[in-house]
């Protein structure tokens, strides 16, 4: 009888439950900084689940990144995170990639496939405990050499899903890049564009695809994720690199207002059924013109590395998601 009236109370709280409802995203941190682990606040906020950003040729380059990405990993592992690991240009100011007379600088160039996939099966030989990749970080964007060519971003993925069995690939990993980023109204005929061209080149199966939604995150929308979303036609959508801006350009520093975008972004994220996961960036706030750290950063802390200052409003916000 007991066991009965229980399953009638779960029924029903089962047929109570909004038609729209879905159950809550998987929630991670993007931070490329090593030292996030070893963060008090970190540890506290229990996510099982990082993204970090590395140049393509991390195996091969000879700079002291592998000893960064090395120091990472291992430390993921220790604390039983999980790795999304994406690549993107070679090391260096992308920004001077504007102007074509400075393309053949090494973090302009867009390398052939034959190279990605070397540096791809020496990274896995390296770490086989990573699972979970992303071929490129923001294929559409000025700062990468994929931007020019969504073949060839579409023929990195083909690669790496081919030496890399048993993985999880992000499909693409593309910026909400509107064509007018001023207007009221943003359209994303470019973008749309690009992922047509790439949806042609590829090959592999879009099973998860990876967007970057700060442009409705912070602007209080969610315009270009149902334009997007819909043109990237994947069974999952992963935010792989979303947040709210404490200082950017024209965002003056604002604890409250990252607070209310970080509030939109899980709001976002619970609206689309596709979006199973979605990774906070960053961890640390300070480094560089761009902050949208969850954790002032100060390398002058004598009480730690790094880690003086209480975490910011957003911080408790992402801690009650988790």
């Amino acid at each position: 009888m007991r066991v009965r009236l229980l399953f009638c109370a779960l029924l029903a709280a089962l047929l109570a439950a909004p038609a729209g409802a879905q159950a809550a995203v998987t929630v991670g941190i993007g931070e490329n900084q090593p030292r996030m682990f070893s963060d008090p606040n970190f540890q506290r906020l229990g996510v099982k689940h990082a993204r970090v950003v590395a140049s393509w040729n991390v195996m091969t380059s000879g700079t002291d990144e592998i000893y960064r990405l090395t120091t990472y990993l291992e430390a993921a592992q220790q604390q039983g995170v999980q790795p999304l690991v994406t690549f993107q240009h070679a090391m260096g100011n992308p920004q001077v990639c504007r102007k074509a007379s400075k393309r053949r600088k090494p973090q302009c160039v867009l390398p052939s496939a034959r190279a990605f996939q070397r540096n791809f099966k020496l990274f896995r030989q390296r770490f086989p405990q990573v699972k979970t990749f992303a071929p490129w970080n923001e294929i559409n964007h000025h700062t990468q050499p994929t931007s020019r060519n969504p073949k060839a971003a579409a023929r990195f993925t083909d690669i790496a899903r081919k030496n890399c069995k048993g993985c999880t690939i992000v499909v693409a990993d593309l910026l909400d890049q509107a064509d007018n980023t001023r207007s009221k109204r943003p359209t994303y005929r470019k973008a749309v564009s690009y992922i047509r061209t790439f949806r042609r080149a590829l090959k592999s199966p879009r099973k998860i695809c990876g967007l970057h939604n700060y442009s409705d995150t912070n602007r209080l929308r969610d315009t270009g994720t149902k334009v997007l979303i819909k043109a990237l036609g994947c069974k999952q959508i992963w935010l792989t690199e979303t947040g709210g801006v404490y200082s950017f350009a024209r965002f003056k520093p604002s604890a409250s207002r990252q607070l209310k975008a970080t509030k939109h972004m899980f709001k976002v994220a619970r609206k689309y059924r596709s979006i199973k996961r979605l990774y906070v960036y960053s961890w640390f706030g300070n480094v560089n013109s761009f902050d949208s750290g969850l954790v002032p950063y100060n390398s002058s802390a004598l009480d730690g590395p790094g880690f003086k200052g209480k975490p910011r409003k957003a911080y408790f916000e992402v801690k009650k998601r988790v």
